[in-house]
This record gives C-alpha cells, sequence and structure tokens, in this order.
C-alpha cells in the first residue's frame, strides 16, 4: 500500500471505512495506522462527508415569495402575428394544390405517355400492362 492510494481511497469512498474497497479496507487502516500525519486528511474527508450528508435546508416563506414576485408575467405576443401566419399558411397550401393539379397528366394523355415510354423498348406498351391485344 503505497500513500498515493490512501490518498485516492480517502477522496474517492471518503472517511467511513466502510465504504473503502474490502479487499483494501485492512491495508489502509494498517498504513494509516503506521502514518498518522495522514490522519489530517481523514479528518478532512470525515468533514466533507458531514457537509454531504446535510440535508437540505427548507426555503423559508419570504424567499418562496421573492421567487414568485420576480417571474415576469405572461405577455401575449401573437396578437395580430397569428392571423397572419394562418392566412399565409392558407394562401401557401392553396397554391401548392393548385400547382399539383399541373403536374399530374390529363386523363386523355395518360394512354400517350405510355406509349411513349414503353416504343422506345421495342415492344408493345399493351403487352407491359398484361393486356392481350
Amino acid at each position: 500500500m503505497t500513500q498515493d492510494r490512501v490518498l485516492e481511497i480517502l477522496h474517492a469512498y471518503g472517511a467511513n471505512p466502510a465504504r473503502w474497497p474490502g479487499a483494501e479496507r485492512e491495508a489502509v487502516e494498517a498504513f494509516l495506522d503506521l502514518h498518522p500525519e495522514l490522519l489530517a486528511e481523514v479528518d478532512i474527508e470525515a468533514e466533507l462527508d458531514a457537509l454531504l450528508a446535510m440535508p437540505d435546508p427548507e426555503p423559508s416563506e419570504l424567499l418562496q415569495h421573492r421567487i414568485l414576485r420576480a417571474v415576469p408575467e405572461p405577455v401575449a405576443q401573437w396578437g395580430w402575428r397569428a392571423p397572419i401566419a394562418a392566412g399565409i399558411a392558407l394562401v401557401v397550401g392553396v397554391s401548392i394544390g393548385f400547382a399539383g393539379g399541373y403536374v399530374a397528366p390529363a386523363e386523355q394523355d395518360v394512354e400517350a405517355i405510355y406509349a411513349d415510354a414503353y416504343d422506345s423498348l421495342g415492344e408493345d406498351w399493351v403487352d407491359w400492362l398484361g393486356e392481350d391485344t
């Protein structure tokens, strides 16, 4: 057991020997008995353990009141923005809807499109659809 390892164990696990690794507990206690100058480190770790074990203090009513008073009131910021945003969304949606109609082929053009697409393969386009000619 080295002094560095003892300090590592103290810093990692605290001053309570019950928290130390079981395999090294006896070696650490024996090392501390041989080196009483390290007992100051044990005392520092015991103070830290005591601070960490303290319960959280309850906030006073005055503190709660001050915190709640410091919170700003919610402000309705949308006002006129909400109807404008809805109108823009409506205009964009209608525009996309009408524009989509121009992309789709008309009913009378479907047969010509299929004929053009499958004509380049050298076969009759009707055979591709599974119909008999």
